[in-house]
Formats: C-alpha cells, structure tokens, sequence
C-alpha cells in the first residue's frame, strides 16, 4: 500500500518532467562532476579506502554519497593506477556541446543465494529471502556547471522461496498468514517476508536532480543516503532499504570557515513509503520526515569531526505545512512533561556522532550515540541521557603484511537494546513509536541499523589487498531484538519463580568470506556467509518450567548465503 502524496511528494511524483526539462536546461551550462557515486558501489568502497590510506585527506564519509568531483581528487591525485583501488572507475563521455557532457555509469548484475531462511542488509531496495535475488543497476548522467542529472535505477527479481515460518507472526480470523513483523507484529513496518509469491522490483535508485553552485547545491533525489561516522551500522540513516524520495539543500564537499574550520551540512525532507503488507492501525497514511546532519572539523584541529543528526517523522494528514520543516530544532518537549509514555504525535530520532583520522597510523575511530523521543528538558536530559538510547562504536586500521600489499583491520560493536531504564521508565523499541506505526521504515525495511529494533553486534573483519586482488575474513554475532526475549522470558512472567527464559537468546553466529578481483573494466566480487541461527523462530518461549541451560531443546537452523556480482566499465 502506497501513502498519498502532498507538495513535496508531489515533486517526486513527477520526477520524469523535471528529468526531462533539466536536461534541455543543462545544454546552456558549462562542464563539472557534480553527479554523485552510489552509496555501496566499487567507486564507493574504493573512495572510502584511500580516505585511510591518504594521510592528506582529513575528511570522513560522514554524508554519502559522494561526489564525483571528490572521488576524481581521491583516486586521480595518485599516478599509480596498478592496484585496483588506484585505478579510476570511469566511462568515457562525450561532450554534445561545448557546455554539455554525458556519460555512462557502470552496469552491475548482482545474484545472491539463501539456503535456508531470509539473510541479508545494507542492500537498498533489494530484499534476500530464501533462494535466489537478482539486480541490475546501470544507467547514464548528463552535467553541466550549474545542473546535474543522475538516473541509476535499481532493478531486482526475488525468488522469495517458502521457508519455516517464526512463531510470533500474525495470522487473521481465518488462520491465514499476515506478513508482520516477528514479535513487533504491526507494530513496526518490517515484514518477516514480502508476500508468498516470486515478484520484481523497479526502483530508482541513485537517482536524482541536482542544481549546484561551487559547493552547494539543492535538488530531489531517491537516492540511499548514509549519514554519521559508522562504516556497518549507522544509526539515523543507511542504505538498508530503498532510497528515501526526498528533496533536499546542502553542501557537497566541505565549506572552509576561515580561522574556524570545515562545515557540512545537509537538510532533507521526504515522504518514506509504507510496505505492500502493512496492516497495522494507521495503514495508509502519509509520513513525512525532515532531518538535518551537520558535522564541524576545527581548523586547530582538522582530523576531528564531530556531527550531529535531528529529525523527526509525522503523520501529515492535513498536508504540508512550511512549519513542518522547522521539527528539528525542538530539542526539548516540556509540553509532554506529564505523558510518562512518552505518547505525543512527533517521533523525534536523532544522534551525535565522531570521526577521528589518525593519518600517520593510517587508522580511524568514530562512534555514534542516538536518542529517540524527546526529553522533558534539560534537568531531565541530565539525569536520563540513555533514555531510549542506542549507541555504536568502531575503528579501522591498516597494517603492513608479508605477501600483501596491506591489511585492513575493522571493528565495530552496535547497541540498539533498550537500557535497564526499562525498570523505572517506559521505554519504547528503537525505530519504532505509540503512534508512527510504521515506524522509521521505508518500503518495509529499516531506514537506520539494519539489525532492527532491540538488537545488538559485534563484527570483527580483515581484508587484504594487493594488486588486482581483495581477500578478507570476517565473523559476527547478532542478538536478534533481545528486547521481546527480555519480555517474553523475564523471571516475572516464567512458570518458575527461580529463573526466567536466559538460554533461549535468538543469535546469529555468521563467519563469512570476500572475495575481490578487478583487472578493469570487469570487477567481481564474491562473499560466502555461513549462519548459525541460534533459536530461530522463537519456537518454545514461554515454556520454561522444569527446563535449564542443559536439558532445552535447541531449536537451531544454519543458512548458507553465496553472493556474485560483476560491474563492468563501458
């Protein structure tokens, strides 16, 4: 089911006009890379390594996507273009006019294989459930001086194959099966799967419009966004679902302060989309989010950056108002002092987070903590900072290594369980709200951390490069929403009054694979994830009497998930 647009939507709607009469437009301008680079493309995760490796660029990749025009800087500063992550991924253009250049974007066809059960993030519009998942992204731009156009759709076919269903999913009065979330149920706009049928899916992807002048520039775009410091597990805003469509004004690169610093801002507001299978009380109406990231490194101190995000999600019933786009200067709500709930009709998410470069050393560390829901005021912020909190922290380091060219270590740990305020406060899951059901959702995945509400990670990963090649390691394990097993298993709601349901946690052990080779213009990536899934499907909670650590039964299944993909350069 689809929201109804206002205003703003209404310019998304009407994307293919606007794609048309900017590109006449465009012909009258001069030439600059301004399109911008897919939020995890090769280009992408090259531009981010040679971040590390460069100790010149003090800059994080605190608000993807790039630019071409900083990825041309990055990659085209080093004449060496032997390794892989030197050499520029670019197609030739071809300049129509001597103001008007075009150009092709890198076509990339990407399978991934689930044996057993749904497995899969950080991937867009696309959703990896059970069998096979095929996409395709490819497409052109046309820039100019002042004017820029991006279409990079996203197309993708799931095979979504059956598999053993959770306990905790919604059925209606005919015992049919309603595509809820597991445990959230409709309270959260995630489905557990996208329907019992094969389907397909066009998205737009990293699309956009953009009207640019030096390093400022404002346009509508459907593109996935990442914002903060965290390299797996944002906490405000990831490529885990499709791209938000939204309109927006910011800076492309870095604004230099004289004898201050370097400022980057961006602001946003869009209209998230509500999955096919939600059925939850406030089905159908329209949401509309407005957020704003900045982030300051100081002159005195340039390898530092601290940022912040704010933003909120309402229901916009009676359309758009301008004083809707001002949402997220409320830091504080006292007019809901006496709602102990917390229930108000806003639901307020927001993050301070940062990045520090250690270019000697060639190693980075960055952190993000984040609130949802507002406090009372500032007596109440002091006393209660973790209320509704969640909080990531990570560092990448590269190492010198025998037969490699380097070695890149990466860690990161990500907390999205509620604190134990729980015990004197009412604390909601993160990402979702008493009254914006769907929560922060768009088209029916998570638009922040993709392990999801009440969950938490620890990743660990090396990769190693060297030429044409990238070989990497990586294990994790996830706690899937501990918040429903601390519910559902607590001492207080057991059969027996001596202990509550602590064996039972849903895990995900995942030990994994990579794979890179690219000689250029082919470049092949593979990944192999072996996933033992602790608990699946939550099987047995509640049933606790008379069991122990020794004696449960252990309700396991293991996943395989095999990926390949190809970009290749026109």
């Amino acid at each position: 089911m689809m929201a109804k647009f206002n205003f703003i939507n209404y310019l998304i709607k009407v994307y293919s006009f606007f794609f048309t009469l900017l590109t006449i437009l465009a012909i009258s301008f001069s030439n600059i890379s301004a399109q911008t680079i897919a939020v995890g493309s090769q280009m992408d995760e090259q531009l981010q390594l040679n971040l590390l490796l460069q100790d010149s660029l003090n800059y994080g990749a605190i608000n993807r996507p790039f630019t071409f025009n900083f990825y041309n800087v990055a990659i085209n500063r080093n004449n060496n273009h032997n390794k892989w992550w030197q050499r520029p991924i670019q197609s030739s253009e071809i300049e129509i006019f001597s103001d008007f250049s075009a150009g092709l974007l890198p076509i990339s066809i990407k399978n991934t294989f689930n044996t057993r059960i749904p497995m899969g993030e950080n991937n867009a519009a696309a959703w990896y459930g059970r069998g096979h998942t095929t996409e395709f992204t490819g497409g052109f731009y046309i820039k100019s001086e002042y004017v820029s156009v991006n279409f990079e759709p996203h197309i993708i076919y799931h095979e979504n194959k059956d598999f053993l269903h959770p306990r905790f999913i919604q059925t209606d009065a005919a015992g049919n099966t309603l595509y809820s979330s597991e445990g959230l149920r409709f309270r959260y706009d995630a489905p557990f799967r996208f329907g019992p049928d094969p389907f397909s899916i066009f998205n737009f992807g990293n699309s956009s419009i953009r009207l640019h002048y030096n390093k400022v520039e404002a346009g509508i775009s459907s593109e996935p966004l990442w914002w903060g410091a965290m390299r797996r597990y944002p906490l405000i805003m990831s490529n885990n679902s499709a791209g938000l469509r939204h309109v927006f004004l910011g800076t492309r690169e870095p604004l230099n302060i004289p004898y201050l610093g370097k400022l980057n801002a961006r602001w946003l507001g869009g209209y998230p989309a509500e999955s096919d299978y939600y059925q939850g009380p406030e089905a159908g109406r329209t949401r509309f989010v407005n957020f704003l990231n900045i982030a300051f490194s100081p002159s005195i101190f340039p390898n530092l950056t601290i940022g912040a995000i704010n933003g909120s999600y309402i229901y916009q019933d009676g359309g758009f108002n301008i004083s809707q786009i001002t949402y997220f200067f409320n830091i504080f709500d006292s007019a809901n002092r006496a709602n102990l709930e917390g229930v108000d009709n806003q639901d307020q998410i927001a993050s301070v987070y940062f990045h520090l470069v250690f270019p000697e050393a060639r190693a980075e560390i960055f952190a993000e903590f984040a609130r949802e829901d507002f406090s009372y005021d500032l007596r109440d912020f002091i006393n209660q900072p973790n209320h509704n909190s969640a909080y990531a922290f990570g560092f990448q380091k590269i190492s010198d290594a025998p037969y490699f060219d380097f070695l890149k270590t990466h860690f990161e740990l990500t907390n999205i369980t509620i604190p134990h305020l729980q015990q004197v406060r009412f604390q909601g899951n993160f990402y979702t709200h008493s009254q914006i059901r769907q929560g922060n959702t768009n088209y029916g995945q998570v638009q922040g951390a993709a392990i999801g509400p009440g969950s938490n990670s620890q990743f660990l990963a090396i990769d190693a490069y060297k030429d044409n090649y990238r070989v990497g390691v990586f294990t994790q394990r996830v706690a899937d929403n501990d918040n429903f097993h601390f519910e559902r298993g607590s001492a207080s709601n057991a059969l027996s009054a001596n202990f509550g349901d602590y064996f039972r946690h849903r895990v995900n052990l995942n030990f994994g694979l990579n794979f890179l080779y690219g000689p250029g213009p082919f470049y092949i990536n593979s990944r192999l994830v072996w996933t033992r899934a602790y608990n699946y499907g939550r099987f047995d909670y509640g049933q606790i009497d008379g069991f122990n650590e020794a004696n449960y039964d252990r309700n396991d299944r293991t996943n395989v998930q095999f990926q390949i993909g190809i970009t290749y350069i026109l």
